[in-house]
């Protein structure tokens, strides 16, 4: 059963450590450079294509993964969309004002109905296009909604974590929202988790609460699933971690390390992460066997490419997983065309050894953390 009293006292607890007027300064600034560069640039009747180094510029207020930024940095949310692409989309929302008109009354529509009435339009205008503007969990209009007034639009920008959330926050296993129009999905949803919120006495504005929605302390809540590891609650100074539990909790971060980091990895330099209807759909891909750790393909040859981490697991099982998935895709994805499979690991043994020595285009890859701690020292 819900408890409100703990997420009172987790909001508390957020909030001592959030510096809120800081931030609210933070996304004023963000929020008036982002339209005026949505005014200036994309609204201008110049017909100058936009170039990428102030695109870039943008993109560091839309997305926490944007180059250039940090851990430390305010953005958005981590929208999942790679630096080349929103600089694509930004240009193709530029050149076409069909596009452009659209988004503009979108930002600018006050009533719900309304909006959701623009957003069906945007997705009617842009079908077809391969520009990651309207996917199917609307992460691109609400990131950009978030960017546009971060006080009133929510910044979870997935349909699916807001979903997520909203079976969290109402005790309901399902929602009503399958039967909605995607507009009416966006609009619905933010609506939903507001009122939630404001409802268990919690006070802020849109960027603050969807700040709060992604604390840890309080993520780990709501964002779980059975394709997560499970979580362990907190624990005291004077527990002991093993060397083995601190392995499987590296590697049950090491996939999205992989997703946010792809293109200044080794195997970003050999294979591309896979989109469908415009979205990102290479982590965790679903199958009706289950879901591969990720899916890609290989530039130059275009063959799919499945990647296996050895996650608390043997290596017959890991070596038995890799090759159902391979032979999957083979079926149902590539007409018979072989895959490749990659294996990665901190370790591996004789078992995946010898395996994967006699498996035909399977990789092993071992990684490895480097982490210390330096003592910091008063002295100048």
């Amino acid at each position: 059963m819900l408890d409100k009293k703990v997420i009172n006292d987790l909001y508390a607890s957020f909030i001592d450590q959030y510096d809120e007027e800081t931030k609210k300064s933070i996304w004023e600034n963000h929020s008036n450079k982002f339209r005026q560069f949505w005014n200036e640039k994309i609204l201008s009747k110049d017909k100058k294509e936009l170039n990428d180094a102030e695109i870039d510029e943008i993109i560091k207020i839309l997305d926490t993964k944007a180059k250039g930024n940090t851990k430390h940095s305010q953005a958005v949310a981590a929208v999942m969309i790679t630096q080349g692409a929103w600089r694509r989309m930004f240009k193709e929302i530029k050149s076409d004002k069909s596009l452009s008109s659209v988004i503009n009354s979108i930002f600018t529509e006050t009533d719900p109905s309304a909006r959701a009435s623009f957003i069906n339009k945007l997705y009617e205008v842009n079908k077809g296009r391969k520009n990651n503007l309207t996917g199917q969990s609307a992460n691109a209009i609400n990131a950009l909604l978030g960017a546009y007034d971060p006080f009133k639009n929510l910044c979870i920008v997935s349909l699916k974590d807001r979903t997520k959330l909203i079976q969290y926050l109402t005790s309901k296993t399902s929602t009503s929202f399958d039967d909605l129009s995607i507009g009416e999905k966006v609009v619905a949803t933010s609506k939903s988790i507001l009122d939630s919120l404001s409802s268990f006495g919690l006070t802020g504005s849109a960027r603050t609460l969807s700040a709060f929605s992604y604390y840890p302390p309080f993520r780990v809540l709501w964002k779980t699933d059975s394709t997560e590891p499970p979580v362990d609650p907190p624990g005291t100074e004077e527990e002991v971690i093993s060397s083995d539990k601190y392995l499987f909790y590296m590697e049950s971060q090491l996939e999205d390390f992989l997703i946010e980091n792809w293109d200044h990895t080794q195997l970003g330099k050999k294979y591309d992460l896979i989109e469908e209807n415009d979205e990102l759909v290479s982590q965790q891909y679903k199958t009706d066997i289950g879901r591969i750790d990720i899916l890609a393909k290989d530039k130059e040859s275009g063959r799919y490419v499945i990647i296996e981490l050895k996650k608390d697991q043997t290596s017959d099982d890991t070596i038995g997983q890799l090759t159902r998935y391979m032979g999957w895709i083979e079926e149902h994805k590539s007409n018979d065309v072989p895959t490749k499979g990659v294996i990665i690991a901190a370790q591996y043994d004789k078992r995946l050894y010898y395996a994967a020595k006699k498996i035909t285009d399977v990789e092993l890859y071992l990684y490895k953390v480097d982490f210390h701690l330096e003592k910091f020292t008063k002295s100048i």
